[in-house]
């Protein structure tokens, strides 16, 4: 009798363990079904290990455009140093710089602190011309201000028009 006790118990261990088990493997799979969609992985038949490698690569391409993002506002920084200081004082104009490609769109401007404008006016021009911001940055420069927007298509398929943008927000700006 106290064997089949025994059995009993070590069944029901195992059907615990066994339960633990298919939890773990349900929540690790959740998590890489989240990690695919994150990526922005189309395919939905891949391996965790193709899986993985392509998040790997992924986030590799994501460090390298932030740290070329970095260069090219520490690069903006000095130029606009570098221009304001050639400038006589009274000529400050404000700057503007849209750069496109793909689907990503991202504005750099510099203008005067007397300039009145709200940021969100601008973040509205971008939602109204097919565009989500993504990320802002502002800096108080000495007597100016810097922006950085950047924003992507809502839609793949329409993309941005920069023109516009452009026109509307020098209207706003300018």
């Amino acid at each position: 009798m106290e064997m089949g006790n025994g059995n009993v118990s070590s069944g029901a261990s195992r059907l615990q363990r066994n339960m633990k088990e298919r939890i773990r493997r349900k929540h690790m799979n959740d998590l890489l079904s989240e990690l695919a969609f994150v990526t922005l992985l189309q395919s939905s038949k891949v391996s965790a290990t193709q899986l993985l490698e392509h998040a790997t690569n992924h986030i590799k391409q994501l460090q390298e455009r932030v740290e070329e993002r970095r260069r090219q506002r520490a690069l903006l920084l000095k130029e606009s140093i570098a221009d304001e200081n050639k400038k006589p004082s009274g000529s400050r104009l404000p700057s503007l710089n849209i750069k496109c490609s793909d689907l990503s769109l991202e504005i750099d401007l510099i203008c005067g602190l007397e300039k009145n404008f709200m940021l969100h006016d601008i973040f509205s021009i971008l939602q109204e011309e097919g565009a989500e911001v993504v990320s802002s940055t502002q800096y108080n420069a000495g007597d100016r201000m810097i922006y950085i927007i950047k924003s992507q298509a809502i839609s793949p398929r329409i993309g941005v028009e920069t023109t516009r943008i452009r026109q509307r927000i020098k209207d706003l700006c300018f």
